[in-house]
């Protein structure tokens, strides 16, 4: 090989890292379905956050509140999703709480259910079984207990659970509560007051 072969072929490579670090280096996008029972709010909404929570997760339940606050003095400037990040290694119930949310969410009940979920958290996470105490909280949500007990024995709920998971984990996802505030990820509850008051300053 010549020295202008080997000049070509160093030029060559070089483009192609610089490509290669731009494909890896660019914001990755979040999908925004606007069509599903766990959004709310405005979809043309100037801000929209995703948000993936483990339902046992005592800080996931810290940003739930915090965000129904927010939700509630900002209803039309918000579209707010959540999406599943169960930490099963962790949280001995977060795949059970998982799944009855989305089977609440098929009945149309997931905000209903989370209501009740979320405040009791404390209590539901010590238990061995919480399955009794989510049972009575989907009755009082309203929901159809035969679709719900159907919809829990079936592997699709899990598998889009698992593959919500899964999308985390490529943007890069490791601990719970994350949000993507117009494609712009966030980790923690501090981290998504402060990333929302340069949309809502204090006081405005």
């Amino acid at each position: 090989m010549n020295k202008q072969q080997s000049t070509l072929v160093i030029v060559l490579v070089l483009v192609g890292l610089i490509a290669g670090a731009k494909i890896f280096l660019a914001p990755k996008k979040v999908p925004v379905n606007l069509q599903t029972s766990r959004a709310k709010g405005n979809p043309e909404a100037r801000v929209k956050i995703v948000e993936f929570v483990d339902f046992q997760c005592p800080a996931c339940a810290f940003g739930i509140k915090f965000l129904k606050t927010f939700f509630d003095q900002h209803p039309n400037d918000i579209y707010l999703q959540v999406k599943y990040f169960p930490l099963t290694n962790m949280h001995h119930h977060a795949m059970i709480s998982a799944l009855y949310s989305e089977c609440a969410a098929r009945q149309g009940k997931f905000w209903a259910l989370d209501d009740l979920m979320i405040p009791q958290q404390g209590q539901w996470a010590q238990l061995i079984s919480p399955d009794p105490v989510f049972q009575s909280m989907a009755q009082q949500a309203g929901m159809d207990m035969g679709q719900l007990n159907t919809c829990l024995a079936s592997d699709d709920a899990r598998r889009v659970i698992n593959d919500e998971k899964s999308l985390g984990q490529s943007l890069g996802i490791s601990s719970t509560p994350t949000y993507f505030v117009n494609n712009k990820m966030v980790v923690g509850v501090k981290s998504l007051s402060d990333e929302l008051n340069t949309y809502f300053p204090t006081g405005k």
